[in-house]
């Protein structure tokens, strides 16, 4: 029988969780893909560090986390995520004295934020016991006779300015030692710390509360003190974090974060932070039967959403190769093996899909050129605004248009970073390392991986632990082939 399913009508999802939260919550609801049981870990478990590429579906943790909180509201809470590209980072400055060592300094300054933030969630919880509420109300007036606003960083140098009244009844049950001198704007500010962690602490409900904190992976770290700051953010949730463990309270704090630019946090013990807490989304596998990873798996898990009858996405709708390889073999080339590279990929080939039935090879190419110049490109872009201006990530693009070339050495690039103006103030060490980094280049290593076979190619999305060899071939990523017109 022909087939007459329509790839069109497939509904692969929005570029980010938020949106599919907003336009398409059944895709969450339904069409969501639990790597490795995380989703049980997060709620469950002590680990709250969530780890991954851009688009690897970070976000779409904190999208469920709202979706659980919408569908069991007597036992879960989770109010929308505090987006921390959104947040005005400079009023941070000066919130904690100056003269405080700097990690210490935003550690505390993250503090304040995320508890007056969390006593603003809670205040709401109809479900807290009676002790809690007159607690957390009281602590509500005074933050508001204080002026502190949950939204507004710039506020929480008000603590320094007001005196906590006596009758808060500070306790100290917490063991906080004093970092501040006492009878100074410093010593009040450490009051208030005390004082907003014992109440937040002794909070008890029916209902648990997660806090997720998204947005990192948009964040440029080439500000002076970024690192710092944000460092102090992942300390400040580390210590919050074990409070509540310690004395059982419900509430959970959840941070998403790229794995390449937890690697650059000015943080203490970055690694011992990472093994104690850290959930890792590594969706690369590179089985001998490619139709069971669980990019694919979660495709058609999409496309069942439309079409129950879809057994096998791939193999109904595309032809067996493409371009002389198996047809998953180079759709997943052309991705960082993570959900929304695929997804997207996908999407942008049903642009080109022109009727039912059997996708046609030349459409394919189509749309993976079309993928390549308006989504793969920018995705590059957008990570190396991590690291860099927008002009230097717009010249780092053009340089590497100027290779003209798939695979090339270091020294092609340092020879026409050289020879060419525009490029002579780019740092090549750092521009090399953030395309590693980020899955935009690789290292190929002649003879295979153990010398005595196929060149092995090293990419980060592959191995998140691969280091970058400068003196090895490099490789540009497939999918920016069309872009440069290298395919």
């Amino acid at each position: 029988m022909a087939l007459t399913g329509d790839f069109r009508r497939f509904n692969f999802g929005y570029s980010d969780a938020g949106s599919e939260f907003r336009l398409a919550p059944k895709l969450l609801q339904d069409g969501y893909y639990d790597l490795g049981g995380i989703e049980d870990k997060v709620i469950n478990s002590h680990e709250f560090l969530l780890l991954g590429y851009k688009g690897s579906g970070k976000s779409a943790v904190g999208a469920r986390l709202r979706l659980l909180a919408k569908n069991s509201p007597a036992q879960f809470s989770c109010p929308p995520p505090i987006i921390v590209d959104k947040l005005p980072l400079r009023d941070f400055k000066g919130v904690v004295p100056e003269s405080i060592e700097s990690h210490i300094r935003h550690r505390h300054a993250w503090e304040l934020h995320l508890m007056v933030q969390i006593m603003s969630h809670i205040a709401e919880d109809g479900l807290a016991e009676s002790k809690s509420k007159q607690e957390v109300a009281a602590a509500q007036k005074r933050l508001s006779k204080a002026g502190v606003i949950p939204q507004q960083p710039s506020s929480l140098k008000r603590f320094r300015a007001t005196k906590l009244s006596t009758s808060a009844g500070v306790r100290n049950v917490l063991g906080v030692t004093a970092e501040f001198e006492r009878s100074t704007d410093e010593g009040e500010l450490q009051a208030w710390l005390v004082y907003l962690r014992s109440v937040i602490c002794s909070f008890k409900s029916r209902r648990r509360h997660y806090i997720f904190i998204d947005g990192l992976d948009d964040l440029s770290l080439s500000r002076e003190g970024r690192s710092r700051l944000l460092g102090g953010l992942l300390q400040a949730v580390v210590s919050l974090n074990e409070e509540f463990l310690e004395h059982e309270t419900p509430i959970k704090i959840v941070v998403s974060c790229r794995t390449d630019l937890y690697n650059h946090l000015a943080i203490p013990q970055a690694g011992k932070i990472r093994r104690d807490y850290g959930l890792e989304l590594n969706w690369y596998q590179n089985p001998r039967d490619v139709n069971v990873t669980h990019l694919v798996k979660l495709a058609n898990l999409r496309a069942r959403l439309v079409d129950s009858s879809c057994r096998d996405l791939f193999n109904e709708y595309f032809g067996p190769t493409i371009s002389g390889r198996r047809t998953l073999d180079f759709l997943l080339l052309q991705t960082r093996h993570t959900p929304r590279d695929l997804l997207q990929l996908l999407k942008i080939i049903q642009k080109h899909a022109s009727a039912p039935g059997k996708i046609e090879e030349r459409e394919v190419l189509a749309g993976n050129g079309d993928y390549s110049q308006t989504y793969f490109v920018n995705e590059m872009k957008d990570a190396l605004g991590t690291y860099f201006d927008e002009d230097q990530a717009s010249r780092i693009k053009e340089l590497l248009g100027t290779l003209r070339q798939r695979d090339f050495t270091y020294q092609d690039i340092q020879s026409r970073v050289e020879s060419d103006t525009r490029f002579k103030d780019l740092d090549l060490h750092r521009v090399v390392t953030a395309l590693f980094d980020g899955s935009f280049i690789g290292n190929v290593t002649s003879g295979g991986a153990t010398g005595g076979g196929d060149p092995y190619y090293r990419f980060k999305h592959r191995n998140p632990d691969a280091s970058l060899v400068y003196e090895e071939p490099l490789q540009l990523h497939p999918g920016l082939w069309k872009t440069y017109n290298l395919a």
